[in-house]
Formats: C-alpha cells, structure tokens, sequence
C-alpha cells in the first residue's frame, strides 16, 4: 500500500492540498481554520501519514544536518576528549531536533582540506573540533577557509586567535596559573612540566600561566624543567629519566598537560617503584571521562568537555534559525578535584 500524500488527505478532508500544507506545518497558523486544522491533523494521523523530511527541508531552505570535523590521524571514538565532546554535541542535536554528520579526516592531520569545506556546504553548519594534531597556524588555515567558504560554523577547544567566530573552550592560562598557585600552596618550588608538541596553541598557553605564576610566586620555570614527548611514552620516560636523575634539582611537583601525558605519569611512577605524592605530586589538566579511573585518584583540574559539546551545538544552532545573531566566544570555567597525588 502506497503511503498517504498531503492529496490524500486534502481529498478527505475537503480542502486544498495548501490548506493541508500549512495546517500541519504551522500549528498556529490563522490561514486555516481551528476546526479544519483539527480535522486536518486527525485524517493524518488515521492515514498515518508522516511528512517528507526532504521536502520540508527544501522548503525551509535547510537540512537540519549538521557537520562534525574533527582533523586527527586517529580514530576518533578512542580518544576521550573527543568522545566526551561528541555526547555533548548529540544530546544538543537530539534535543533541537537535528541530526549529525561526522566527515572522516583526511589529507593531513590538524587541517581541514579545501574538499571537506566545500562539502560541509550540503549541511547547515559545521562543529570543528580542535585536536592535538591542530597548530596554530592549522587553525587559523581552517578559520580563513570556512569563513572565505560562507559556512557557519563554532570552533571547539585551542582556539586563541581574535577573529569573530563562535568559540567554545578553556582559559588555559588561567588554568596553568591556578595550578602553579595550588602547588605553591603546598610547599612545591621546583616544578616540572609534561607536555606534547611546542607549537601546539594548548601547549603555549599553559606555558605562558605557569611562567607569569611561578615569576609571580618568585620562581623560575627552568628550560630544562619543560619536556615536550610528542604524546610518546618512550619519549616520556626518557624525559623523566633525566629529571630524576639530577638529585639537587629533580623536581618535587609534576604538572601534566592532558590525561595522555598524565597516563605516561603513572606507568612511569609505577616502572621505576615510585610513590606518589612521596616521591613526586602530579598535578594534572584533565578530562573528567577519563582521569576518574585512575588510582590513586589525581589531583587535577578537569575541563568541561561534555558541556563544550553541547554548548557548541547549541551556539551553532541558534546562529542558524537566528541569523542575525552576533558570533559568541565562551570560555567555560574548569574544576578542580582534590585527589592524593599533590
């Protein structure tokens, strides 16, 4: 049995294919009488007619899609920075009544290729997740080309840079300042700092508030007390080895720049017999989805990742059924959970 068209029930009800039309895509509309709204909406449902999204959308002149990239080399559902966003992001889209499409990275990692822009046009915006394969001047490539390309578009964690866009992410300065402070609190004046790549935006910002607070505390951030393994444990170790190694300036604090470092934290603690917070107290930046499962439980500073997604999403939405909207850039405050490694 075919299914029901808007003629159908046009023909039943006694009124114009229009008249049906807008009845049941204007509840409150005037055009249609409130008793033949009613009848309208009854003979659907007896029918069991459910409207043609394509066309709907054709109509409004919109998908009701919207575009998830997210440049990384990895698959991304492994990664729990990524997956914590992506719940956020789908309970906003479930709620507004949008779907989502996830484009695959391609070309190289950190940047998104002139064809996935041009692609991301068949949806109504574009969500853009920064990873840790994103420089800073990746980002700002990926700014200019979505701007140039005419897509709405919000931009997700890293993002410093100062042009007009919607943004949602972390102060990490003031993160970086908060946990020298916090270490300071506690005795610490040699501290040592695990990172990934220096060029990353992340990477930079934390740096600039451990040195603006450790100058501030009349400390000193040594060069040597800054290593960057490239997200490698081998690199890591090695690292770390040397810092241990030097017993009249081994550093008593570590702070760690994400939960992939402060994992290699802990494996090496656990394969050179360390204790902690006896031998050394890791303080790290965390994401609450993942840090949680450590023990013993660390002391961190955790950043709303679920709430970033969903925050994005909305932003991106609201941008599209409000158009005349000013771009908006939110920095969401980060937490901090007392656990017993600093």
């Amino acid at each position: 049995m075919p299914a029901p068209k808007l003629s159908d029930i046009a023909r039943r009800a006694g009124v114009s294919v229009a008249a049906v039309s807008i009845a049941l895509n204007n509840k409150d509309t005037t055009r249609v009488s409130p008793a033949k709204r009613e009848l309208i909406r009854q003979i659907a449902q007896d029918l069991g007619y459910s409207p043609n999204e394509l066309a709907k959308a054709l109509a409004e002149r919109r998908t009701r899609l919207l575009g998830l990239m997210v440049p990384m080399k990895d698959p991304i559902f492994f990664n729990q920075f990524i997956a914590q966003a992506l719940s956020g992001i789908q309970a906003s889209v479930m709620r507004r009544g949008y779907n989502l499409l996830i484009y695959s990275p391609s070309g190289r990692p950190g940047r998104a290729t002139r064809d996935q822009i041009l692609e991301s046009k068949f949806t109504d915006g574009l969500i853009f997740i920064n990873t840790r394969s994103c420089t800073t001047r990746d980002i700002n490539d990926t700014v200019h080309g979505l701007d140039a390309a005419g897509i709405r578009f919000t931009m997700i964690n890293s993002y410093y840079g100062r042009a007009a866009i919607n943004y949602v992410g972390v102060d990490d300065a003031a993160l970086a300042e908060a946990a020298v402070r916090y270490l300071v609190d506690h005795g610490h004046r040699r501290i040592a700092f695990l990172s990934s790549l220096p060029t990353l935006p992340t990477h930079i910002h934390l740096l600039q508030g451990l040195r603006r607070a450790m100058a501030e505390a009349g400390l000193e951030l040594k060069a040597e007390h800054i290593g960057c393994c490239n997200y490698d444990q081998t690199q890591a170790f090695t690292i770390l080895d040397q810092w241990f190694l030097r017993r009249k300036d081994r550093p008593t604090a570590i702070f760690t720049a994400d939960d992939s470092l402060l994992v290699h934290m802990y494996d090496y603690v656990d394969a050179r017999h360390l204790s902690i917070p006896g031998d050394v107290a890791i303080l790290a930046r965390a994401n609450s989805a993942n840090a949680g499962g450590l023990r013993p439980r660390p002391t961190a500073f955790f950043i709303p990742t679920f709430e970033m997604g969903q925050l994005a999403a909305d932003i991106l939405i609201d941008s599209i059924e409000l158009p005349e909207q000013k771009p908006q850039r939110i920095l969401l405050p980060f937490t901090f959970f007392q656990g017993t490694t600093a």
